[in-house]
């Protein structure tokens, strides 16, 4: 829908996702325990960065998008592991070579994809928006990373359906004030111009329940479980997904070797980032317990070494080398050499 503003494209797709979620997060929010739901409203300034962080994120992808090409946009996109790894190596944080491999295996997957996917014409290639879709990359690791904290404990339509509005508002008002488009627009021409056209309705709807409930939902249910390194390699495979669903729809073309080789090799950098990530918490935590029982051991050695310690002085000779006995005997042979010196 190229005839679409690039932001209030987006927010079209995230104005209906919200409303979506909204009906889940309603549900689980009443069986919510009071405690949780403090903790939720607590929360709101991360939520409200993560939102922040998704709509910049699918702005800046849809502008890009119309700003330069097909093959660079998906080039740039799939930045978002390598930035995470970057991000986790400045700041200290762990990362195994497994995992360090992995994107930079996730990353040539991507370039295969991105060609896959390319039409091969290369006359829209700009700076602009290339900038703008590495800007969309970027933006991701955080809002992964809250994603990562706050799925933890919050339920996935309540944290999503915040998350995913605050992105919805902040798109249309953006739409509103940078774009040709009113509130009362039809068509491409309203940042609900969607509602009153059957055309853009049909593809709204789409990308609503495919890449939104079950892609984007379906990724922010798996951060409870996965890193945001490995979350972000699969986001990875959306060319492959989205072009299958084309083709099955009959609106794109069968996709072709290379799109399928791409995800082959996105497939597996995903699996080899799961595997050693999952490895490396495996051996901090029993690293941790083992260090646990060393200062347990060490603390029950000193205290032997204080009974031997004790023997040796009661007992004389004979105590310092039975120091491992009991500190009965030590004193007992102590009061037998008092009384023979007193004899």
């Amino acid at each position: 829908m190229p005839e679409v503003p690039a932001l209030a494209l987006a927010a079209w797709r995230l104005q209906l996702t919200a409303l979506l979620l909204g009906l889940g997060a309603a549900a689980q929010w009443r069986d919510l325990p009071p405690a949780d739901r403090a903790r939720a409203a607590s929360s709101l300034p991360l939520l409200a960065g993560s939102g922040a962080c998704l709509g910049v994120h699918f702005g800046a992808w849809v502008w890009g998008l119309q700003h330069t090409s097909l093959t660079h946009s998906l080039l740039m996109v799939s930045a978002t592991p390598l930035l995470l790894a970057a991000l986790a190596l400045a700041t200290g944080s762990p990362m195994s070579r497994g995992e360090l491999g992995g994107a930079v295996l996730g990353l040539a997957g991507a370039v295969v994809l991105s060609v896959g996917a390319s039409s091969g014409s290369e006359e829209r290639v700009g700076l602009p928006g290339d900038l703008a879709s590495l800007l969309a990359s970027a933006v991701m690791v955080g809002y992964l990373s809250v994603g990562r904290r706050l799925r933890q404990w919050m339920p996935i339509f309540v944290y999503a359906f915040p998350v995913t509005g605050i992105a919805a508002l902040g798109l249309t008002a953006g739409a509103l004030l940078l774009e040709p488009v009113s509130l009362t627009g039809g068509g491409s021409r309203g940042v609900f111009g969607w509602l009153a056209a059957p055309h853009y309705a049909g593809w709204v709807l789409y990308l609503a329940l495919g890449p939104g409930i079950v892609g984007h939902t379906g990724f922010n249910t798996l951060l409870r479980y996965l890193s945001p390194l490995t979350v972000a390699l699969a986001f990875q495979m959306e060319p492959l997904v989205g072009s299958l669903i084309g083709w099955a729809a009959g609106v794109m073309a069968a996709p072709g070797p290379l799109t399928y080789w791409g995800g082959i090799l996105v497939l597996a950098a995903t699996v080899m980032v799961t595997w050693a990530s999952t490895a490396r918490e495996r051996l901090e935590r029993e690293g941790g317990a083992g260090a646990d029982e060393r200062e347990g051991g060490g603390g029950g050695g000193g205290g032997a070494a204080e009974v031997g310690e004790g023997g040796g002085v009661g007992g004389g000779k004979e105590g310092g080398r039975e120091g491992g006995k009991a500190v009965a005997l030590g004193v007992r042979k102590g009061a037998e050499r008092a009384g023979d010196g007193a004899a």
